[in-house]
């Protein structure tokens, strides 16, 4: 029901209402039921077509019309569907039209509903609320958004629903620049596709189709029109697992910005502060360069601070939703947004001389962002860049789970970034993860005392570069009794009688480093399985098992998306009671295609049975080619994780004392 949801509350269009405007007060917020513009040009629906996929909703009609003026956007929208069962009547009851009351007006025009072939006006008989709905609030953002949630009486199965509305305004912050984007495919079929733009600007107009050919124009008294009327529109096919930038369905981009420099221009003024630093700041900043002698510790102190010591929150209502607050704010409130963090930042970086632009990323899309027409919508998170003896350095500084100094702190991947400067020509391409610093080591040894004693199971994980990162964000919700119950079943998925023996621990090195170490410690009562005059044990790589996990979608037409650049390597070692003839295979396991890499062995040396696995992935994205090599490869590994093993013979005495026996009798023998 997502894109049902999406079509519902963002791309509709058209049809006049003559008499009276009115307006609709609801708490603080208020909309508007009024005739359209003159601009807009009404749409005559289609002809109802065949639903070949038996789907809860047909739908009718999606149009949009949107009017670009020197300061101010009109987004006309008309949206009409018929509901086919009571799930899509359900759907269609409720609409919910989201704006944001600081800058837009919301203005009702129709409510209509079709009943074998008569249309009734819905528009007194509706209930219309507008509440204050913050989605992202759970994210600790707090972007003012109000949405206007309309409920219709007597929608029954066969009904037509159609509604057209129009949001008005525009972000002050944007000034004069503009721009959007229309999605002209979805995973449903419509039977008329309808956009219209029209340019009333003085600015030039740029337009970037893909795979939906180019517009029909022509000039009004309302400005020049670009113009695509599209039936029977199919759906298109949207596979799980694409990247995010993948464009699995036509899509146009319009904007006022021709190139990355305009954009640069635009975005730079934003980060400019007249005033002076406040006392509290200024004797922040004597502190530190007081405490720590030198530049580099001084820099790695001002980001532990901001990343760790200014809490993330973010107001984003107005201007303040791409405009940041002073850095004399952020500090003094000891909270911001990534706008707040990354000017405050600049300022402590500037007080000792060390010059850092703020970067506009798109944490999402932004593998693509050289491909897209230029304009300053299309980006979602701000970020920091400086350089320092020579090296250049991104840093996000909403990351509080990072390592402390410029040694050990990671830098994020966000594919291209507008660096905010006086000479920024074009975007500029961001350091790939480093499988070589970000990896996950795993040793899992197993001591058999005897046979029939219960088996100590001790884990050591060490997470370095980005894996440190995240699995400090992991644990940071959570309690330490949480971390163990959670692993100790994990495990009991392969062990029946397992028990946690002594304390997990946590080893968390942040200084220089960049490594998070978990050691586990249990015993395990089923380990031997006894069969005949055999006992038998198993092993499996759990840890590597988390990356090799098939897709969702195997047979693809799309490009896949890869779970993380990164290197995994997981020892399992099973130390026996005694040096027994234990046999071993003689050949190493290598599987490898495009994107990853996967190496296994196996040794047996003075009673201890030792099996590596070693696994590499080095891509982001793979191509539709690309995918079916890697997936036939993820069969082939994750055959690989499990090993099934076997000793014979009489197992009725205790051969071992095991790991704890013996140091209790050195422990001893010292206190003799």
């Amino acid at each position: 029901m997502k894109l049902i949801k999406l079509l519902i509350v963002c791309y509709l269009s058209l049809i006049s209402l003559y008499g009276e405007a009115k307006t609709i007060r609801s708490g603080d917020y208020q909309i508007a039921i009024a005739p359209t513009s003159q601009w807009i040009i009404p749409q005559p629906l289609a002809s109802i077509g065949l639903n070949k996929d038996k789907s809860p909703i047909h739908y009718r009609m999606v149009g949009r019309q949107e009017r670009f003026t020197a300061n101010s956007n009109e987004y006309y929208q008309d949206f009409a569907a018929t509901a086919l069962n009571q799930e899509g009547v359900k759907e269609l009851s409720k609409i919910e039209l989201t704006f944001n009351p600081e800058f837009e007006k919301l203005t009702l025009h129709t409510l209509e509903v079709e009943r074998k072939s008569s249309w009734q006006d819905r528009l007194d008989s509706a209930k219309i609320d507008v509440i204050h709905q913050e989605q992202e609030l759970s994210s600790d953002l707090f972007n003012g958004l109000a949405t206007a949630v309309i409920v219709l009486k007597d929608v029954r199965v066969g009904d037509t629903v159609r509604y057209q509305y129009t949001i008005e305004g525009r972000n002050p912050v944007y000034g004069e620049e503009f721009g959007s984007t229309y999605p002209m495919g979805w995973e449903i079929a419509v039977d008329k596709l309808h956009l219209r733009i029209v340019n009333a600007s003085d600015k030039p107009f740029y337009i970037q189709e893909n795979k939906i050919g180019k517009p029909t124009t022509s000039d009004s008294v309302h400005g020049q029109i670009y113009e695509w009327n599209l039936s029977n529109v199919g759906k298109y096919k949207y596979e799980e697992g694409i990247p995010a930038s993948y464009l699995w369905a036509p899509v146009i981009f319009v904007s006022s910005t021709g190139s990355w420099a305009e954009v640069n221009r635009w975005a730079l003024a934003h980060y400019h502060f007249a005033e002076q630093r406040s006392k509290l700041l200024q004797d922040y900043i004597d502190e530190v360069t007081k405490e720590y002698s030198t530049k580099t510790e001084q820099i790695a102190e001002f980001i532990r601070f901001v990343q760790q010591d200014v809490r993330y929150f973010g107001i984003e209502i107005g201007q303040n939703s791409h405009i940041p607050h002073s850095p004399n704010t952020v500090f003094e409130r000891r909270y911001g947004d990534c706008k707040d963090k990354a000017s405050l930042l600049i300022a402590l970086f500037d007080a000792i001389d060390v010059k850092s632009s703020p970067a506009l990323v798109n944490s999402e899309r932004g593998e693509a962002l050289n491909e897209r027409q230029a304009s300053p919508m299309l980006f979602n998170h701000v970020i920091n860049y400086f350089s320092y003896d020579g090296t250049p350095y991104f840093i996000d500084a909403t990351n509080n789970h990072q390592a402390v100094g410029l040694n050990a702190i990671t830098q994020p991947d966000f594919g291209f970034a507008l660096v905010l400067d006086e000479k920024t020509q074009s975007l500029t391409a961001m350091p790939k993860a480093d499988i070589k610093v970000d990896r996950v080591e795993i040793e899992q040894h197993y001591v058999s005392s005897n046979y029939e004693s219960p088996v100590d199971l001790y884990i050591t994980t060490k997470y370095l570069g980005h894996e440190a990162d995240y699995m400090r964000y992991q644990l940071a919700s959570v309690s330490h009794s949480e971390i163990e119950q959670h692993y100790l079943n994990y495990y009991a998925k392969f062990y029946r009688d397992i028990q946690l023996a002594t304390p997990t621990q946590v080893t968390d090195i942040k200084n220089e480093s960049n490594e998070l170490i978990l050691s586990e410690h249990y015993r395990i009562g089923d380990f031997w399985q006894p069969q005949n005059q055999t006992l038998n044990f198993g092993l499996f790589a759990s840890y590597v098992k988390n990356y090799v996990e098939l897709p969702k979608v195997i047979h693809r037409s799309q490009p896949l998306a890869l779970p993380s650049m990164v290197t995994v390597e997981q020892t399992l070692k099973v130390s026996m009671p005694e040096n027994i003839d234990y046999q071993i295979s003689e050949h190493d396991k290598q599987i490898s295609s495009k994107g990853i890499d996967y190496r296994s062995t196996e040794a047996y040396i003075n009673g201890q049975f030792v099996r590596r696995h070693k696994l590499v992935i080095d891509e982001k994205t793979l191509s539709t080619k690309e995918s079916k090599d890697f997936i036939d490869a993820l069969r082939e590994i994750d055959d690989d994780l499990y090993y099934s093993g076997g000793v014979t013979g009489d197992f009725s005495q205790p051969i071992n004392p095991g790991i704890e026996y013996l140091q209790q009798q050195l422990g001893s023998e010292g206190a003799q």
